[in-house]
């Protein structure tokens, strides 16, 4: 009977590290509708069937009334490469997006404070209000 267990028992499997994501984009009160959906399916379970099993893998951002899905293969080192260029791609220009929004968030905030202390002269001029300090509008340097 000793000689079976070697067949009853089983190498303590590593769980991998799959994802399943469906975040909200905007804030309560916000076009709710917006969302991003990640999914990396964890393969440490699957048997294989002649090559390793190829995990599903969904990258979906959308808006009010707009879907884009992006794809991702594993099946090949170029392959592989390729998509981990591309998600790199993708995080370089958000981060690159996110920079130059905050610094022109910045700018329209000084304007509407500049506006508000500011009172149109004939002309279509800005003219300083009495006792208001003058706001000049700078831009913060956007990160590369």
């Amino acid at each position: 009977m000793s000689y079976l267990t070697r067949f009853a028992t089983r190498a303590p499997r590593t769980r991998g590290d799959g994802v399943d994501e469906k975040l909200r984009l905007n804030l309560p009160g916000f076009h709710g509708a917006a969302y991003v959906r990640v999914f990396v399916e964890d393969t440490t379970s699957r048997k294989w069937r002649r090559r390793p099993p190829e995990p599903r893998i969904r990258l979906k951002i959308a808006d009010c009334s707009n879907e884009i899905s992006l794809w991702f293969e594993l099946d090949s080192e170029a392959a592989r490469e390729n998509s981990l260029h591309k998600i790199d791609t993708l995080l370089g220009a958000l981060r690159r997006f996110r920079d130059a929004l905050d610094a022109e968030a910045e700018l329209y905030a000084l304007r509407a404070e500049a506006k508000r202390l500011s009172v149109r002269a004939p002309g279509g001029h800005l003219r300083e209000v009495a006792g208001s300090t003058p706001v000049r509008p700078t831009r913060r340097p956007v990160a590369q």
